[in-house]
């Protein structure tokens, strides 16, 4: 061997029952038992971990914060009472006012605490035992991928400005002080112009609170199942997967009319293409985490087949790729074994090697194991995000509100954009429409008068600014 594959490393951390990674870094959040625990479109608890996360502070177990977590009931003889007796007042009816108007701006009907603050997001506390665990990774996750390391501008969005009214700055004066607490990185960025994008749209939305507090849980939630999916259509390509852009997804309006033969169901770019591929990405995974085990590999990061290529190709000599070919060959020829899988013939070029390891781990890896952890990829979309549409099966789904949301990011600061630059900023984000569905927008986006024509054929069309 010429160990520019760790072939020693790679015997002692794979067994049959047992694929580990190795020091390599870690890029996803699920085990495979997480499967048992799924979040299924609850994500509220995320969000509460997120901000807490990129702020750097957590709720300790003590604190249960009655207000967000038990009825009106019993919360009108907690927090509004402490809040009145604190302010003089002289006649009983008064402070019956004073409590109703606290009341009414805390509660929704439902007797769901009203988000009325960025700050209010912290206090969202998790589930109990493994599903709150679960909440908990994925939180980190997302701090992880798409905040990154710049955590304060993502931090002072969810703290308390100062210039709050009187009634919301009394309301956040009464919550208990969290406490501070510093999360380490966990998890490696594969898709850094996903987290670019992200970092545009928080921004601009949280110039906008009103609009930010009704809609910042749906554009993490999108941001999420966005990252994940385009995992699972970059890996199926092996090193022709281009991690610099974003493939989008077919989505479809949730008003309309659909047929087996619209692009959302019939295609390569659906969910129904993403859910068959879903099953494929812990062997992808683990493939390319025995790949990073090489001898450019210092600083032990996740390298994918195309960054693993690149590499070989523009810093090894000849002479380098031919050993780390002649190693992979040999890692080839044990892995058979240990698995007592069918020996495979010799490859002869990278793009063989890659395909022929995939393929044997596909065989020795544990098929419930790969599809649980195929069915956490697929609950990132679950919820907002997913429709069932009878015998069709699911579609990719998008809501007015979050239609609304997606305008008014694509459109941002500009006065107007053209119609079809509003449909390229869609595909940035990761959602492609077929012309059926672009049809249905724009009669949504006249309805709503931010459809602007510039021609008496109407066939110059511009997207007004919502916000």
């Amino acid at each position: 061997m010429n160990n520019k594959l760790e072939v020693d490393v790679l015997n002692k951390i794979v067994a049959p029952q047992r694929h580990q990674k190795g020091d390599i870094n870690e890029v996803i959040p699920f085990a495979s038992n997480d499967s048992k625990n799924m979040l299924k479109g609850n994500f509220k608890p995320v969000v509460g971990n997120f901000t807490r996360l990129v702020s750097n502070e957590k709720l300790e177990d003590n604190q249960s914060f009655s207000f967000l977590t038990e009825d009106k009931g019993e919360y009108d003889s907690s927090l509004i009472s402490q809040m009145t007796n604190e302010v003089d007042i002289q006649q009983d009816s008064d402070r019956y006012v004073l409590e109703k108007l606290i009341e009414e701006h805390l509660f929704q009907e439902n007797s769901n605490v009203k988000i009325i603050h960025p700050y209010i997001f912290k206090y969202q506390s998790s589930s109990s035992g493994n599903k709150g665990k679960l909440e908990l990774k994925v939180a980190r996750f997302l701090k992880d991928i798409l905040a990154g390391s710049d955590l304060d501008s993502f931090k002072e969005v969810f703290d308390k400005q100062g210039d709050e009214d009187l009634l919301v700055s009394m309301i956040l004066s009464h919550l208990d002080e969290l406490k501070t607490n510093y999360d380490s990185r966990t998890y490696q960025n594969l898709l850094p112009h996903i987290s670019k994008q992200f970092a545009d749209d928080f921004n601009f939305l949280s110039k906008n609170k009103d609009f930010f507090l009704e809609h910042f849980q749906s554009l993490l939630h999108h941001y999420y199942f966005l990252y994940l999916s385009q995992l699972v259509f970059k890996f199926e390509k092996f090193e022709e997967g281009d991690f610099d852009r974003t493939e989008p997804i077919f989505y479809t309006l949730d008003w309309e009319s659909l047929s087996k033969r619209r692009k959302s169901f019939d295609g390569l770019f659906n969910f129904k293409s993403f859910r068959a591929r879903s099953e494929n990405v812990f062997v992808h995974l683990h493939t390319q985490y025995q790949l990073s085990h090489n001898w450019l590999n210092g600083e032990k990061k996740f390298m994918s087949y195309r960054e693993i290529k690149d590499s070989l190709e523009n810093g090894a000599t000849p002479r380098e790729c031919e050993e780390f070919l002649e190693d992979l060959n040999e890692w080839l020829k044990i892995y058979s074994e240990k698995m007592e899988l069918k020996s495979i013939n010799k490859v002869n070029n990278l793009e063989e090697g890659f395909k022929s390891l995939f393929n044997l781990l596909r065989q020795g890896m544990s098929k419930d194991v790969c599809t649980n952890i195929g069915k956490l990829f697929e609950d990132a979309a679950h919820g907002k995000f997913l429709k069932a549409r009878g015998s069709l099966g699911y579609t990719l789904n998008i809501t007015q509100d979050f239609l609304i949301l997606l305008t008014a990011l694509s459109v941002k600061n500009k006065e107007r954009i053209a119609l079809n630059s509003l449909f390229e900023e869609f595909e940035k984000r990761g959602i492609a429409l077929d012309r059926y569905s672009k049809e249905e927008v724009v009669n949504l986006l006249d309805n709503l008068n931010i459809l602007e024509k510039k021609s008496d054929s109407g066939d110059a069309q511009y997207v007004k600014a919502i916000l």
